[in-house]
């Protein structure tokens, strides 16, 4: 009656009708959906909660330095000269406002301790950055 446990099983699975097989079949698969999409929901419940907790402390800390006693950050104010020197650091056809631009984010780097100056503004040749990045993607090595 037992020969390595399958006489057994077999009897019981010829005796099921067609309809009945379907139904089963049904069932496993039904029951397969439900727990893989009740551990995906049980995933993005406990993802939330951590970013919530995470944005909780990180809210808590800020306000902590915003409270401290530090002194406030003097930012130089940016000038823009009505004459331009003979001396330009940035190349032909690039607008006034995108060099104000590049000296203000350069003055906002290095505030009033460093002497930075700006010794020419180039446009960047050859491929676009979403050129490069389709370059690389594709010679990548596995």
């Amino acid at each position: 009656m037992f020969l390595n446990g399958i006489s057994v099983i077999q009897p019981i699975a010829a005796e099921l009708t067609l309809a009945e097989k379907g139904i089963s079949a049904a069932k496993v698969i039904l029951t397969g959906f439900v727990v893989v999409f009740s551990v995906l929901l049980l995933l993005i419940g406990v993802i939330k909660l951590y970013s919530l907790i995470v944005g909780k402390a990180q809210s808590i800390g800020s306000k902590r330095t915003v409270k401290s006693d530090a002194p406030a950050v003097k930012l130089p104010a940016v000038q823009r000269e009505t004459e331009p020197e003979e001396n330009t650091p940035a190349e032909e056809g690039i607008p006034e406002e995108v060099v104000a631009v590049i000296a203000a984010a350069v003055a906002t780097m290095y505030g009033g301790r460093g002497r930075a100056k700006i010794k020419s503004i180039k446009r960047a040749g050859g491929r676009s950055a979403w050129a490069n990045a389709g370059v690389l993607d594709n010679t990548r090595p596995f």
